[in-house]
């Protein structure tokens, strides 16, 4: 399983990579509970002040440049369709 550093730079990659097509691409990553928590609130600080109110989610979900990335716990259910994830 990827290590909250190791899922960065994969982004980092995906992002400054021409030759992958990121138009429609959906990527999904499993993380511990302790490295999605870690993910979940530096993506919240990211976007938000550092005074806002953070509360982590379940599934974390991230449009970066035309591609999606949903970010759910470890010994989550992923259904694609309209993104149904059971426990």
């Amino acid at each position: 399983m990827m290590t909250y550093e190791e899922l960065i730079a994969t982004f980092s990659e995906i992002i400054a990579n021409e030759n992958i097509r990121k138009e429609g691409l959906i990527l999904f990553y499993e993380l511990d509970d302790k490295s999605h928590e870690k993910m979940d609130e530096h993506l919240f600080y990211k976007i938000n002040e550092r005074d806002a109110n953070f509360e982590h989610r379940d599934i974390i979900e991230v449009e970066v440049e035309g591609f999606k990335i949903h970010i759910v716990k470890e010994g989550w259910e992923i259904i694609h369709k309209d993104l149904v994830v059971k426990k």
